[in-house]
């Protein structure tokens, strides 16, 4: 997914300020990433946010969870191209937020399907090692797992995904497994499944759950989950399919006027914009050495619903989410190197 909520610099190979600095590609935590060599499973790492600041209730995220194969060269074009870094790790729009909100300190719980294959055991090791409550997913035999294959260009930094959804049996209403909902206040969306989640989302709005909906590009069904939504979080490329205009406010408005309460857009370079009634808040990019963008829309949407669960208004949820998702960008790949809740709040107070 494009990046949202880091700035880079001219060919980001340099940063003036301390903090950047500080900040530069450090071995990724919590999964495998490694020269062109064997590939580990993922290390042991859910233990690492020990200032846990546990929000209130669960969070539940229904939607996409892949194994992402990453690989940075300095030629991509070449017929036979010898990689600079290889990493495989978790990834996937649902699965990533699920780990975000996990290592922040949420109790956080993912459903989907995954096949009893290599990739899908590798996914659920990454989901539980981080403390993502993963015991509802459903496991299908002799089938393959989501992977996305995701190419950097070393120089430009540029990417290329290819994506295969597997072939799990997308999972229907019937499969929703019980007491998913239970001691949930918030449930995460993708649009990935839209009949499951359109049941999941009304489910949760009679319990009086919020709904967030991680909209990065417009989908079939996904009309009707932006209705179930009481926050949708939009991409640029959703944003300009669903409510093309040259002024974002009115598309914002156009978002919150088939349901939503809150809308937000991501803008790559530019941070976030968000709306909430009459209110406007505006989010600059935080100034970060970007290794890669990989994920970082999806640890936006982890980090904002942490702070829906801690019933922040939107001028201090907006930043937090942007900080969260620019701070991913210092490492290779989704789940890497996510941050930790004290980096987050440093990013935030930097400012």
């Amino acid at each position: 997914m494009p990046l949202r909520g880091a700035r880079k610099t001219a060919k980001t190979t340099r940063k003036t300020t301390a903090k950047a600095r500080a900040t530069r590609p450090q071995p990724p935590r919590g999964n495998a990433h490694v020269k062109p060599a064997a590939v580990k499973p993922a290390a042991k790492t859910g233990k690492r946010n020990a200032a846990r600041g546990e929000s209130a209730g669960v969070i539940v995220g229904v939607g996409l969870s892949t194994l992402d194969m990453l690989c940075v060269a300095p030629r991509l074009d070449e017929r036979l191209t010898e990689l600079s870094m290889f990493s495989m790790q978790g990834g996937g729009s649902t699965g990533t937020a699920m780990a975000t909100l996990a290592t922040l300190g949420a109790r956080a719980r993912y459903f989907g399907r995954l096949a009893d294959d290599a990739f899908g055991n590798f996914i659920m090791a990454g989901l539980r090692e981080l403390g993502v409550d993963a015991s509802r997913v459903d496991i299908e035999k002799d089938k393959v797992s989501p992977v996305s294959f995701i190419q950097i260009d070393e120089l430009t930094r540029r990417r290329r995904v290819m994506f295969t959804r597997g072939s799990v049996t997308p999972p229907s209403q019937r499969d929703i497994p019980a007491g998913l909902l239970d001691g949930a206040t918030v449930v995460c969306i993708d649009g990935y499944q839209p009949a499951l989640q359109a049941a999941i989302a009304e489910k949760a709005r009679t319990k009086g759950i919020t709904v967030i909906l991680n909209a990065g590009h417009l989908s079939g069904g996904m009309g009707e989950l932006i209705g179930l939504s009481d926050i949708v979080i939009g991409s640029e490329r959703f944003a300009s399919e669903f409510a093309p205009s040259d002024d974002i406010e009115s598309s914002l408005r156009e978002m919150t006027r088939i349901g939503p309460r809150v809308a937000v857009i991501t803008m790559a370079d530019d941070g976030a914009v968000g709306l909430d009634g009459d209110k406007l808040v505006r989010q600059e990019a935080i100034d970060i050495f970007v290794a890669d963008t990989t994920g970082a829309g999806d640890v936006f949407c982890g980090a904002f619903a942490y702070a829906v669960a801690k019933a922040w208004p939107l001028e201090r949820a907006l930043p937090f989410a942007n900080a969260a998702a620019g701070l991913k960008c210092r490492s290779l790949g989704a789940q890497s190197g996510l941050p930790t809740l004290a980096e987050v709040a440093e990013a935030v107070a930097y400012r």
